[in-house]
């Protein structure tokens, strides 16, 4: 028994070692807890345009959200909080003594004096801009002055938000929604003016995109007298001109309308889109809609040879005997049956291979092309008094049709750009009117042109805006060109990246962020804002055409 007595003592006080291990885990975990609880809260600014700050792990403002600052001195700053960070701080340096009164308490040859060891404590700091100086009536920008060592950070009223958001310009203000993050309903409204510099709206599917750009047309509509021309690929704007009910008006609403205000507004924007013009196919059209056709004559010459197929080089003698044919029809408004007529009457070989051709891949039957004598889509384009239209090129024929429609259309703004109308072109689905990699020659014509519009456009009045869920197939010069955004839900790192190089007056802090973002939400940048906001897009009025599938299949079984 003796050769075992010195196991049964290190076992005795492994046993007493583990218990006071335990104990000191357990105080240094509470002290660590109090310490993280009494974090101080505090903001810094150096400069009057950006703050530091630190605060507990309960600061309940997420990246985005505006807050009120108080410094020392008693002056209130709004701020906007652009980055938040969970950070590991060194704190105070803890002593656990052992009395040596006490050291009868442990097994004898154990001998402990005491541990040393310094808390970590679990903080967040980040940073954020001041956006003006508050006071009782007003918020004023800030300047280099406004400098201090201390400040509060604590939440502020939706009323001073809402003064912010309303700005001082004098150009009308369009509301789309109102504010992420804020107490109360504080209304964002985005400056008319600045859709004079090119837009970018995007979003995966499901974000509400196609609603939310609804939203803004029809705040166009109803605030200014900018000419709007939609290329609608989805058929998703069809009934722009057509106001939901009431009660359907007010599920999209976070402040209901009274049945006067609905009735107000309903007047107002039926007044506003009394000249709207919905352009169908001929197949779909219904009385009021413009037939959407063109004439074959109002396509340019490189896009007439590429509907045909014809290369200058490889079919010489073709491309040589269908440019004798149109210069010997002698006027720009000619229709296939023209064209037809033309070939039949030109005895050549050259002139019988043109007409196989045209026979054989069937363009003359295409439902786009007008007939002798109609009237075009760009005769409306050129001479019509129009407010606004929309092409449903989503219910046309093929995908050539489709772009033989949006080529005729983009050549005949550009044409008409001296006249200097200020026009707002709509674009959705935009990847596949001005991809990065045109699938084929249609598409490098539609690509070019609204890279035209794009790179020189503004100078004449002509103003893009670009929708899309796939950012990285549009081509990147004209992307580059779009001085606002509108980022909805977006998961791809990727797609946020490029967004983050080109739309660079947003912090990437605030573009990360859209991959939290629930249905209607979105980061709005540029000129539209005063400063990146928050905001959710609500209040549509009109009928959302298109639409997904019944998803009634997915019911169970009773």
């Amino acid at each position: 028994m003796s050769g075992h007595e010195p196991d049964t003592e290190n076992s005795t006080n492994e046993q007493a070692l583990e218990v006071l291990r335990a104990g000191l885990r357990g105080l240094h975990d509470q002290l660590e807890e109090q310490a993280v609880h009494n974090v101080a809260q505090v903001a810094y600014s150096t400069d009057g345009r950006t703050f530091e700050y630190e605060a507990p792990l309960s600061f309940p403002f997420p990246v985005g959200s505006y807050v009120l600052l108080q410094s020392a001195d008693g002056q209130e700053y709004l701020g906007q909080i652009t980055t938040k960070e969970t950070v590991k701080q060194q704190g105070a340096e803890v002593d656990f003594s052992i009395d040596e009164r006490q050291a009868d308490l442990f097994p004898e040859g154990l001998s402990i004096t005491g541990i040393r060891d310094r808390l970590r404590v679990l903080a967040l700091e980040g940073s954020g801009v001041l956006l003006g100086t508050v006071s009782a009536d007003s918020i004023s920008p800030t300047t280099s002055s406004d400098t201090f060592r201390k400040a509060t950070v604590a939440r502020v009223d939706a009323a001073v938000v809402s003064r912010y958001l309303s700005g001082s310009s004098e150009r009308a203000k369009l509301p789309v929604g109102r504010a992420l993050y804020v107490d109360g309903e504080a209304t964002v409204s985005l400056d008319a003016g600045g859709f004079a510099r090119h837009t970018f709206l995007c979003g995966q599917s499901g974000s509400g995109k196609t609603f939310s750009l609804g939203i803004v047309l029809e705040q166009l509509l109803l605030e200014t007298d900018l000419r709007i021309l939609v290329i609608d690929p989805n058929s998703d704007f069809v009934n722009l001109n057509q106001v939901r009910p009431h009660e359907e008006v007010n599920q999209f609403r976070s402040a209901p309308l009274s049945e006067d205000a609905y009735d107000a507004l309903k007047e107002r924007y039926q007044d506003a889109t009394a000249s709207l013009q919905v352009c169908r196919p001929a197949s779909m059209a219904t009385d009021g809609d413009d037939v959407l056709r063109v004439r074959f004559g109002d396509l340019s010459r490189r896009e007439q040879a590429t509907v045909l197929g014809l290369d200058p080089l490889e079919d010489r003698e073709e491309f040589n005997a269908f440019w004798n044919t149109i210069d010997d029809i002698g006027r720009q408004d000619y229709s296939w049956d023209d064209v037809r007529d033309a070939v039949s009457h030109d005895y050549s070989a050259e002139a019988r291979q043109l007409g196989m051709r045209i026979e054989n891949l069937g363009l003359a039957e295409w439902e786009v092309w007008c007939s002798r004598g109609e009237t075009s889509l760009v005769d409306t384009i050129a001479h019509s008094d129009w407010r606004c239209l929309v092409l449903d090129i989503g219910t046309s024929g093929s995908p050539s049709e489709k772009m033989v429609i949006t080529n005729a259309v983009l050549t005949r703004l550009w044409e008409e750009r001296n006249q200097r109308r200020p026009t707002l072109v709509v674009v959705d689905e935009a990847h596949n009117v001005c991809p990065r990699n045109p699938a084929d020659d249609l598409q490098s014509i539609s690509t070019e042109a609204v890279a035209r519009i794009a790179a020189e456009g503004r100078k004449y009045g002509l103003y893009l805006l670009l929708s899309t869920q796939q950012p990285g197939k549009i081509q990147a010069n004209t992307l580059s060109q779009c001085a606002n955004l509108l980022l909805m839900r977006m998961n791809s790192t990727p797609d946020l990246t490029q967004l983050g190089d080109i739309f660079s007056h947003v912090p990437t802090s605030l573009l990360e962020e859209a991959s939290k973002f629930g249905l209607g939400e979105t980061v709005i940048g540029g000129r539209l804002v005063g400063n990146p906001t928050f905001a959710k897009f609500e209040g549509r009025l009109s009928v959302e055409g298109g639409g997904d599938v019944s998803k009634a299949w997915a019911t169970p079984h009773e």
